[in-house]
């Protein structure tokens, strides 16, 4: 049998190799000799074998370098650099080659000088976790505290977003010398909040794990490809290595400190709302389209909950969300997928001036939270609303003939 990315020799001996596989071969090879001069730490070296798992075969993505032929290309190596690529393996490669990689790598430590860096690649124990919030409880971070064999620490940190249902954003790996100086404040605020708080070991992997599946099922959906442009992850790199941490942590736990189980039902208060008093500048169909918006927008938080509202949501749905919910903002035909953002309909944005800031008090008096921001609440939005001002009098001077714009009371 020859190995995928092989040719038989006609002369015999070993498999000729085609280009594709051979570059692969010499770029990894290249690569490692690279890090084993320069190698700061296991820190560094995990990384880079996360990054290597890219070339090699896995069950799901079976194009790439064959895990036996690249074990076999490291024992040819030999030193440090084939030790570290067989490290990269035998921590992070498939499973299935694992153990063929753990006795491969037991034989270069026993024969000759393999660098401690390499000798503790993959090994970690994790010891604490943290779960850090900004200061309106939105932004957050998981960073998981891990032990090396030789006694040194260092985190792996996983970045959850409030908005996209509180989708996954992105991995890091902390060395020491950062754990040292991060922050961890534990005393409360005067709100009674903390910034940094601990979790369980359980916690941490339930709400990682949550916050990853949430990433995928949304990226994955064909449907929310309008989406996209808000999911992009920083680390993708560190995502072999990620998982084998993540994996170290104990099952039990729960994600109820960032996800509630269901959304809450805010039906009856949205229907109260249509049917209070409102002003004569407010269009039914306009009002309808924006509380669309308000259902859709809150969708995508985190909680669900259309009537918690602070100022980095009302940033976030005056700055890039409100506005597309404007009945006039329409394709501009079948050949074009984008619409007429830039071109504001004067009775949607009247609408939203006038039931926007009135639809945060209804909040507030509806939602604790949203009382406590109330004031800055109302304060984001009228900024918004003179970013706005400034878009249409630019937008306005551009244009020859331009239509009729929505220009406000106090333009």
């Amino acid at each position: 049998m020859t190995l995928k990315g092989t040719r038989p020799n006609p002369r015999g001996g070993l498999p000729r190799l085609d280009p594709e596989t051979r570059y692969g071969l010499e770029f990894l090879e290249a690569s490692a000799a690279e890090l084993a001069r320069r190698c700061s730490g296991a820190d560094e070296a995990d990384a880079w074998a996360s990054v290597v798992q890219d070339f090699v075969a896995f069950p799901r993505s079976p194009e790439g370098l064959q895990p036996a032929l690249l074990l076999a290309h490291a024992r040819e190596i030999g030193g440090a650099a084939g030790a570290a690529l067989t490290a990269a393996l035998a921590a992070y490669g498939p499973k299935r080659s694992q153990t063929a990689a753990r006795r491969q790598l037991d034989q270069m430590k026993s024969s000759g000088d393999v660098p401690p860096w390499v000798a503790e690649m993959g090994r970690a124990t994790p010891v604490e976790a943290f779960l850090r919030r900004d200061e309106w409880g939105e932004e957050c971070e998981i960073t998981i505290h891990y032990q090396r064999p030789g006694g040194s620490l260092h985190g792996l940190l996983v970045d959850i977003n409030w908005f996209m249902c509180g989708a996954a954003r992105g991995f890091d790996l902390v060395s020491e010398r950062d754990l040292a100086i991060w922050p961890a404040d534990l005393e409360p605020d005067e709100r009674g909040r903390t910034a940094v708080e601990p979790v369980s070991l359980a916690d941490a992997r339930a709400l990682c794990l949550r916050a990853l599946d949430i990433y995928t099922s949304l990226i994955s959906n064909d449907e929310l490809e309008m989406l996209q442009d808000g999911l992009d992850f920083e680390g993708m790199h560190l995502s072999f290595v990620a998982q084998h941490r993540l994996d170290l942590l104990p099952e039990g736990g729960t994600d109820a400190a960032l996800f509630p189980a269901e959304a809450p039902d805010r039906s009856v208060a949205l229907e109260e709302f249509r049917r209070a008093a409102r002003s004569a500048c407010e269009g039914d169909d306009e009002l309808s389209s924006l509380i669309s918006g308000l259902q859709v927008f809150a969708s995508l938080c985190r909680d669900g909950d259309v009537l918690h509202w602070n100022p980095c949501r009302v940033d976030a749905f005056m700055e890039g969300f409100v506005a597309d919910y404007s009945p006039a903002d329409v394709p501009l035909g079948p050949e074009f997928d984008e619409s007429r953002p830039e071109v504001f309909d004067r009775v949607f944005m009247s609408t939203v001036e006038s039931a926007f800031p009135r639809w945060l008090r209804f909040a507030a008096e509806h939602c604790e939270p949203s009382n406590e921001h109330l004031e800055e609440n109302l304060h984001v939005a009228a900024e918004g609303f003179e970013d706005w001002r400034i878009a249409v009098r630019e937008y306005e001077r551009t244009q020859v003939g331009a239509p009729e714009l929505w220009l406000p009371r106090s333009a």
